[in-house]
């Protein structure tokens, strides 16, 4: 009887074979679909469209899956004075959106360093020696440092912000005389954090001008005034720029000619024009845009390394998909990239701030912030939610490029605008069409309401 052996051996492999196809066939059936459907982008263009047509905003709208454009739409002009209209050509100051590039060049320099010991001191020998020189790399990129805001401070605005001059070859962002030494010091409060460091979240632009001080001297090997070719603009070229074949994205200079360059556009009563310290733009457009005024002039080398970018949506996308790649980042430095570190503390989103990126969870089968949120983000398992990587960059006081990398999808939706009227429309679209992906609802809010019935 031992011929029954085979015989049951072979129906019990065929069985186990049964069992795992069909095992796979389940999983694949019950796969979340992350198609984004007919139906979701009828409800996207309706959504658009009401804000197009209100003239609260002026930009590009571009929703990408995988390597395909899925929606893509422009409204209101990329120059008003030469009847210029925005197209995917656009070019956008994109500003706090250049710090995840600070961020990721930083990284590559200092690959295989510990992050978490190396400090500000370690490489500015010319920043005093205060506490703040131990503030660590990990602390700066994790907006938990302590050091003070620069855009906090008055002086910035009135002597450094709004300065008559388009170009001076003599101001040095870098160094004992630098920016950085004068207003991301510390001195003003003590010289030392405003709290302990690591050990809560406060946004600071003064972080990531210093990650921008640290990569050019980083560049030059040489500490104080540092070789033009070694300055964060050409560092941010070769390191992301040329490989990634970002050829229309690059850092803004004021005496730069850019083609299809937007200009910037302000509502007349925006709450932010008073800022302009006296230089109040001039007078509004032709009809339908007479009250939308010229953006005053800010003078870029304020924001650096810490917002001082321009790029198009295609140039973006660009961006977003060489981050699925190693071409930029290995994994273990995307994986520290996109991180969650200090707990913003939202009151609307489960929301921490990683390397240079906002981290967000979400249920996506659920909408509203999730009850899981914790300060400390190791204390609890965020991978039962849906992480994606958001930043909605200002430029003052005109561009807001909300840019959003749904991670678990390989989906980008990009929300560009070179018009304030208020300062929430890029955010209101991007977070509908999101809401819109994840729940196939837009969810408006309120405040998004507002915006509209008040136009």
């Amino acid at each position: 009887m031992n011929w029954l052996y085979p015989s049951r051996l072979k129906i019990m492999v065929m069985c186990l074979i049964s069992l795992i196809l069909a095992s796979c066939l389940q999983n694949k059936s019950s796969a979340k679909d992350t198609t984004i459907t007919a139906s979701q982008l009828e409800m996207i263009d309706v959504s658009v469209k009401q804000y197009c047509d209100a003239m609260v905003f002026f930009g590009t709208i571009y929703i990408t899956s995988v390597d395909k454009v899925v929606y893509e739409y422009h409204c209101g002009p990329q120059n008003m004075q030469y009847n210029v209209d925005n197209t995917v050509k656009s070019k956008y100051r994109i500003g706090s959106n250049t710090k995840a590039f600070a961020a990721a060049i930083l990284m590559r320099m200092l690959e295989g360093k510990d992050l978490r010991v190396e400090t500000v001191g370690d490489y500015l020998p010319w920043y005093p020696k205060n506490q703040c020189a131990d503030v660590t790399l990990h602390n700066l990129l994790a907006m938990s440092s302590g050091i003070p805001n620069y855009s906090d401070n008055e002086e910035v605005y009135n002597n450094w912000g709004w300065r008559p001059y388009l170009y001076d070859e003599t101001l040095n962002l870098n160094g004992p005389e630098g920016f950085g030494n004068r207003f991301c010091t510390c001195e003003e409060q003590g010289g030392q954090p405003s709290f302990t460091q690591g050990s809560k979240y406060e946004y600071s632009n003064c972080n990531y001008y210093l990650v921008g001080n640290i990569i050019e001297q980083l560049a030059a090997g040489t500490q104080g005034d540092i070789d033009r070719s070694f300055w964060f603009s050409n560092i941010l070229k070769e390191q992301i720029l040329d490989p990634l074949d970002m050829s229309d994205s690059g850092s803004f200079s004021a005496i730069g000619i850019y083609s299809d360059m937007t200009t910037g556009y302000i509502y007349k009563d925006n709450q932010y024009l008073p800022l302009a310290n006296g230089r109040p733009p001039a007078t509004g457009g032709p009809a339908p845009y007479q009250d939308i005024l010229v953006n005053p002039y800010s003078n870029p080398l304020v924001l650096y390394s810490a917002g001082d970018m321009y790029s198009t949506v295609e140039d973006m996308h660009k961006w977003d998909q060489g981050l699925y790649t190693n071409k930029i980042l290995n994994e273990a430095q995307k994986l520290a990239a996109f991180a969650p570190y200090s707990n913003t503390g939202s009151s609307s989103s489960c929301e921490y701030y990683g390397y240079g990126w906002f981290v967000t969870y979400i249920d996506p089968n659920q909408y509203g912030k999730v009850a899981d949120c914790p300060d400390d983000p190791s204390e609890t398992n965020l991978r039962k939610y849906e992480k994606f990587l958001q930043y909605s960059g200002s430029y003052p006081y005109s561009w807001v490029t909300s840019f959003n990398r749904l991670l678990e999808r390989d989906q980008n939706v990009m929300v560009f605008s070179n018009y304030v009227k208020t300062g929430t429309e890029s955010d209101c679209i991007a977070e509908e069409i999101r809401n819109i992906i994840f729940y196939s609802d837009k969810h408006r809010t309120e405040a998004c309401q507002t915006v509209l019935d008040e136009a």
